[in-house]
């Protein structure tokens, strides 16, 4: 008799026939397959519970406290109708045997599986890498370079590393972190940060930290584990928390979490803790999406276009003759970080490695017209930090920075070697995406900011540089670091419309809402 998840699924819902019922009985005499059927069982369960939990919470929403006495009226009425005799008997069957399997577990389980820090017997591969960058993995102490993951204990010292761990469930470890693939299912995060995508294939993915357990029900969701916090963070789906130490948990304080919640759970402390969810904190992609603002920028006809996507090939750019390095340095993060959109960006300074970019051979400004358009992301308070810019002593024709007062500017050269410069107004904020446009049309410097010109100045045409070093997030002397995210720089050899720079901006807003 062949035994799937399907047919277990069909046995727990009372769905099968008598003969089958008969046959099932049979296979579940081996004690593995006991075993199999208990933790189906639960996990059968408690997907059952949330998603009756949800559908009440959806009939309260929809039609007030009404919907709650409605649900729990109709539970009753399906309770009690009549059952054919057959079926109860399968039920009490499928009763007795789980509580049955639940107790083998209990006593077969190795006493070490219960200690805080596992010991793993088995040498089986559990995830695999799909991808990573610049990533810096070990096992045990010892570097790992095998695509495949057995059980284990890992350190990511590095770099980014996308896993795959069974029923497509999709992992992205942002280095430092350390883990323990303990199965296909389950991961254990000692510290640092993570991110799954979990398809209906993998529902109950598990990812368990020092201060919780996260059990998935299909859904989008980033852990952080740090100085004695445990953070969730549902980005979709849902999924539910366990709080407390893996010897302490009390299954009443469970805390189901839905999209766009956040959970701190703190060492110590009582009950846990609602946060604001980060959207911009962690990586849940490597790819960088076909966004309908990307063919808006290329429909334009940008000499360059370098959207930061996550790469060991460096500073990728559209064309790729124009691509670059990302310079890096000491630092405790990645040069990679969540982009405006789903994708990456370039991260400069904070805690990260990254110290910019450079394109030694970029394209040729001579037309006296330009354009750059880009998303800039500040976050500590930073003053005299360079967004892009050319410059470097004589040389070069434009630059966009902040000046010591944290305003945003953008200073041309023109062809009599006059420089022009012109500035927001007011303190670029901290900690959110900002769109920001300089244009030169030969009569004028124009800066816009989310889609609007805030601030004009005449400007003769812009001198012309053939060869010029361009840098993004620092300057030649690297003097001037930014110190947050740069994403999907573009340059052009004319000056943007203010209704194409409009268009652009509301393309954007779009993309970010669906993402």
């Amino acid at each position: 008799m062949s035994v799937d998840d399907g047919f277990i699924d069909r046995i727990l819902e009372g769905a099968v026939s008598d003969e089958e019922a008969v046959e099932f009985q049979t296979w579940l005499k081996v004690p593995e397959n006991l075993e199999r059927f208990a933790l189906r069982a639960e996990l059968h369960s408690d997907l059952r519970r949330s998603l009756r939990r949800r559908q009440i919470q959806k009939n309260a929403l929809d039609g007030g406290t009404d919907g709650l006495v409605t649900d729990a009226v109709s539970s009753r009425e399906q309770l009690a109708s009549p059952i054919p005799r057959s079926r109860q008997l399968l039920a009490l069957t499928v009763t007795a045997l789980v509580m049955a399997a639940c107790i083998l577990i209990a006593f077969v389980q190795p006493e070490s599986n219960r200690d805080p820090v596992p010991a793993y017997a088995s040498v089986a591969s559990v995830a695999s890498v799909v991808s990573h960058v610049s990533g810096v993995l070990t096992k045990d102490g010892s570097t790992w370079n095998d695509a495949q993951l057995p059980v284990g204990n890992y350190e990511l010292k590095k770099g980014l590393l996308n896993l795959q761990f069974g029923g497509g469930v999709m992992v992205y470890v942002e280095a430092p972190a350390r883990f323990d693939a303990v199965n296909e299912k389950r991961v254990v995060l000692h510290s640092g940060r993570l991110s799954a995508n979990v398809p209906p294939q993998g529902i109950g993915f598990t990812v368990e930290t020092p201060e919780a357990e996260v059990v998935d029900f299909g859904t989008e969701f980033s852990v952080d584990v740090e100085g004695g916090a445990s953070e969730v963070h549902v980005f979709d789906g849902l999924v539910r928390v366990h709080p407390g130490a893996s010897n302490w948990r009390d299954a009443s304080r469970s805390v189901e979490l839905q999209a766009s919640q956040a959970l701190r759970i703190t060492d110590g402390a009582t009950e846990p803790e609602d946060i604001s969810i980060a959207t911009d904190r962690f990586i849940r992609n490597f790819d960088e999406p076909r966004l309908n603002y990307a063919r808006a920028v290329k429909r334009l006809s940008p000499l360059a276009y370098y959207r930061m996507p996550i790469r060991d090939r460096g500073l990728v750019s559209e064309p790729p003759e124009y691509s670059g390095v990302v310079l890096t340095g000491e630092g405790k993060r990645p040069p990679h970080a969540k982009g405006v959109f789903a994708g990456g960006s370039l991260r400069v300074g904070v805690d990260s490695s990254g110290r910019g970019g450079r394109v030694d051979s970029p394209p040729r400004l001579s037309t006296g017209r330009f354009s750059l358009t880009a998303f800039v992301y500040l976050e500590p308070p930073t003053r005299n930090a360079s967004v892009a810019t050319n410059l470097e002593g004589e040389r070069g024709n434009f630059d966009v920075s902040i000046d010591e007062n944290a305003v945003l500017k953008a200073t041309i050269r023109s062809n009599d070697g006059a420089a022009s410069t012109i500035a927001r107004g007011s303190v670029l904020p901290q900690k959110t995406w900002r769109h920001v446009v300089v244009t030169v049309d030969g009569q004028y410097l124009q800066l816009y900011e989310d889609g609007k010109l805030v601030a004009s100045t005449p400007c003769a045409a812009m001198a012309a540089s053939d060869s010029e070093t361009f840098w993004f997030g620092t300057d030649a002397e690297a003097t001037r670091v930014w110190d947050g995210r740069l994403d999907e720089v573009a340059l052009f050899n004319r000056a943007l419309t203010e209704e194409e720079v409009a268009a652009l901006y509301r393309t954007a807003q779009e993309e970010i809402a669906r993402t």
